[in-house]
């Protein structure tokens, strides 16, 4: 691979790097769009100009100056808040009739989520404004919001709220992720407070995508009669993850094969690779491979839109339709220009795809690939067909998960050790699901009796590839949890990749020197920063709906003081501050049951607890109060739970407090009369309702 054949790949650097810090700022430059537009009139010039040789550096210094500057300003105007008629210059505090249409197929969780495109925002339906802008509604799950599709035009009464950040600490930034998708405002919409006004909106295309997956996901509930199995089908052959249960979703994740459950680049991987072997019985040459190429994209791009046009198989198919064309046209385009130009092209299209956990991995894993599976295959010598074969399935895995390992660590903070092995299974099984999935749907229109016996092979197919997923998950060490690393090691540990291949290229020892030197500083880093945090200790009372969490840090060791939460409800919560602290022993505890502890630094004596310096008196009943002592009993932290009928002078006449913390136990009601009765006396109150988690560090002495 030469920079001389490769201009997409020098191009995308310096656009992916403005890009990026567009996104981190997100700050408009005055006058960038006016210099851009003089600066590529100047870059025309020079190219039509000949310049000396010597001086060939300053014109492409200048190009990738330009093409950065280019990157920031394309990802800061795209942010749809800076459109003029944006909905967000017209909202009020109180309720508004909306009008807007359904740009997305809704998905299902706890609350039913229909992305709509605002056209009309008023006061009432009589007195109605053009907007624009993209709104996130929140419904209840009945069979009438059930029936909403994209294109269908709603009107709604709401009151829009702007995206609200993570109440917890450190916790997934879901308003982050909502901006990425050009979503600001989201809103919880009763039943009785929304209409469908008309169907069969938006493009022809689009409508067709999303009836047809519809009409898949109809056709695969016949067949797979059971939940797991069904769930896995629609995953595998239409992309539709929706249904996949918490305990699915964590045994494919635990082994590495999570890639899998969505239509992505592997299964478009497939399609191809099933294609080149039927159409190479036909042996097309010299103008007729055109017919050829002509012939696998019509397939997957009928495959992409039959299946729903999820973004990660668009991203999967322009991504081999970029690659397809390039070698039609060009025999010797090498891999290392046609992806990059695939992911240019995209970025031009959406710079917020940069953004994108799905497009991230996708192009990192197809990047290792091409990198490191031949290299790899190399080392092994001559096997039996079926060996060797075993052998490429297992060296593909390996080379997309070398790819993907500093994002996998970032993101989903565990390492799958036997990756390698499951993905055997998924992969050779999702093939086979594939090709078999599509003759299932022929079939079902021509013979009932046929696609009744293949449906039957298929589901215990299904059957016995879930059980496998779940046995390796419980093989002992199938997982590597609870691994933190922050953002700058992600580029230290790719340095680390890049460093690997080119000794694997080069083979000279500054390559080994320098991978070991990054390693090394990458290792020392953690061993002091897990030494810092050995010695860190702090209270933690989270924002949990209508519950209680406290956390008590001591070093990595924590102990957890909550009511009887849900494990779901806990890890969501907790489990991301608890992972970047570095906490690997936890105690569990639980109001009403464990009502003494003394441990090490803490003391927990009904509602009295000591933590080192801190002291804290937990009220959840007014009784707590009213103990007749004779004596103000002097402590740092009052918190008020579960609704106590009392108000905060009376805690007052027993307590000698600094702050009053009120958590999300406590109704909304009762938390407005505690505010408000603290601002009118002027006493400190910390309300983590309205203001998230607080984390209160404390001196390691007592």
């Amino acid at each position: 691979m030469t920079l001389r054949y490769t201009p997409y790949l020098r191009f995308i650097v310096p656009f992916v790097l403005g890009l990026a810090v567009g996104g981190w700022m997100d700050q408009p430059v005055p006058y960038l769009g006016p210099l851009l537009f003089t600066g590529i009139l100047l870059a025309v010039l020079l190219a039509i100009r000949k310049i000396s040789y010597r001086y060939r550096w300053v014109f492409g210094a200048y190009l990738h100056l330009l093409l950065f500057f280019a990157g920031y300003f394309h990802c800061v105007a795209y942010n749809e808040l800076r459109r003029p008629g944006h909905f967000a210059a017209q909202t009020t505090p109180a309720a508004q009739y909306l009008i807007g249409t359904v740009y997305k197929s809704p998905s299902h969780g706890a609350k039913l989520k229909v992305p709509i495109q605002v056209e009309a925002i008023g006061i009432s339906p009589d007195s109605m404004q053009t907007t624009t802008g993209n709104l996130l509604l929140f419904l209840d799950i009945t069979s009438e919001t059930d029936s909403i599709r994209y294109g269908d035009r709603l009107g709604l009464y709401a009151t829009l709220r702007p995206c609200e950040p993570p109440k917890n600490p450190h916790a997934f930034d879901y308003r982050r992720y909502l901006h990425f998708q050009n979503i600001h405002y989201q809103v919880f919409v009763k039943t009785d407070s929304l209409e469908v006004l008309s169907r069969n909106h938006g493009t022809r295309l689009w409508r067709a995508a999303y009836g047809s997956r519809d009409r898949l996901l109809g056709l695969l509930r016949t067949y797979f009669p059971t939940d797991d199995e069904y769930a896995v089908a629609s995953a595998l052959l239409v992309g539709y993850t929706d249904d996949l249960s918490d305990e699915l979703r964590t045994a494919y994740a635990q082994t590495g094969s999570m890639h899998a459950l969505a239509v992505s680049g592997t299964h478009v991987g497939m399609l191809y690779v099933g294609l080149m072997f039927l159409l190479a019985r036909f042996r097309f040459r010299g103008r007729w491979k055109l017919l050829e190429t002509a012939l696998i994209l019509v397939v997957i791009w009928a495959f992409t839109f039959l299946t729903g046009a999820t973004a990660s198989v668009l991203r999967a198919s322009i991504m081999f339709s970029t690659y397809m064309l390039g070698k039609a046209f060009h025999r010797d385009a090498p891999a290392w220009n046609v992806l990059p130009a695939s992911a240019f092209g995209l970025l031009l299209f959406n710079p917020y795809y940069l953004f994108d956990v799905g497009f991230q991995l996708s192009y990192a894993a197809v990047a290792g690939m091409v990198f490191f599976y031949a290299r790899f295959y190399k080392m092994f010598p001559p096997m039996p067909r079926w060996a060797d074969e075993c052998l490429k399935v297992l060296l593909v895995g390996m080379a997309a998960q070398l790819g993907t390992l500093p994002l996998t660590l970032y993101y989903f903070n565990q390492f799958p050790v036997y990756f390698w092995l499951s993905g055997w299974i998924v992969v050779l099984g999702g093939a086979v699901f594939l090709w078999g999935g599509a003759m299932l749907v022929l079939l079902d229109m021509f013979s009932q009796t046929l696609a009744g016996w293949l449906g039957t092979a298929l589901y215990y197919m299904l059957w016995g590839i879930n059980k496998a997923i779940f046995f390796i998950q419980t093989l002992p060490g199938s997982v590597i949890s609870n691994i933190w690393i922050a953002g700058w090691a992600v580029a230290a540990l790719y340095l680390c990749i890049v460093f690997l291949g080119s000794l694997m290229v080069y083979k000279k020892a500054r390559y080994l020197m320098a991978f070991v030197a990054t390693l090394s500083f990458l290792g020392m880093y953690r061993i002091s920063t897990l030494s810092a945090k050995s010695t860190q200790h702090e209270i933690t009372i989270y924002h949990v709906n209508k519950q209680s969490l406290i956390d008590f840090r001591d070093g990595r060791g924590v102990v957890s003081l909550s009511d009887s939460l849900a494990p779901g409800k806990e890890l969501y919560t907790a489990q991301a501050n608890r992972i970047t602290g570095a906490m690997n022993r936890k105690t569990a505890l639980h109001f009403a049951v464990d009502t003494f502890l003394s441990k090490g630094n803490l003391l927990i004596d009904g509602p009295f607890i000591q933590f080192y310096n801190k002291k804290l008196v937990v009220i959840d009943r007014a009784e707590q109060v009213s103990t007749g002592q004779s004596a103000l009993i002097k402590t740092d932290i009052l918190l008020l739970r579960k609704n106590p009928k009392i108000t905060i002078a009376e805690c007052r006449e027993h307590f000698d407090f600094q702050v009053a913390v009120f958590d999300v136990s406590n109704s909304l009601r009762q938390t407005e009369r505690w505010r408000k009765e603290c601002e009118e006396n002027g006493w400190r109150y910390y309300d983590v309702r309205s203001r998230g988690a607080v984390v209160i560090e404390v001196r390691g002495e007592k």
